[in-house]
């Protein structure tokens, strides 16, 4: 497993090895989320259907930690990215294993890390999600005002 910053990630500064799950934290060392590749972590980021548009100078979320990076940018780029191996996967699970497993893939250790580490923003398989501490950003509040009142418009208007 190695560790990085995301701008260290996104400028590709490590060697691509056989990664093929990552972990996002944010500045406060908050697990965020947890995801898989079967090819190219990078590109599950940052290629086509990825979780984000970043193209010079246009950076934009396109899932909810896509959105969560983009929204708190430029701290964002500072929180912590995890890339592990699928040996380092079952080295983490390996009392949640079964040693009778001829070999397990990454599909199969993905659930079992996510249960362990508890990701924010992982729904599926996230039987207790762990807490997000990052503060809101400008962003973030900007969008819940509009969004308060858009609610507001539509269920609170005077008959």
């Amino acid at each position: 497993m190695i560790e990085l910053t995301f701008e260290e990630f996104h400028e590709q500064q490590y060697q691509e090895n056989v990664f093929c799950l990552y972990v996002v934290k944010n500045g406060n060392g908050d697990i965020l989320y947890i995801g898989i590749s079967t090819n190219n972590i990078w590109e599950r980021w940052f290629g086509w259907g990825g979780h984000m548009t970043w193209d010079g100078k246009v950076i934009y979320g396109e899932s909810p930690i896509g959105a969560k990076i983009e929204n708190h940018l430029p701290d964002s780029l500072s929180w912590k990215f995890q890339l592990w191996t699928l040996k380092d996967c079952i080295e983490f699970c390996r009392e949640e294993v079964p040693s009778d497993l001829s070999e397990v893939t990454i599909h199969e250790i993905e659930p079992i890390m996510i249960r362990k580490l508890s990701p924010a923003l992982n729904l599926t398989y996230n039987f207790a999600p762990g807490k997000d501490t990052t503060p809101k950003s400008r962003k973030e509040k900007e969008l819940e005002q509009r969004a308060d009142t858009a609610y507001d418009e539509i269920f609170n208007k005077e008959k």
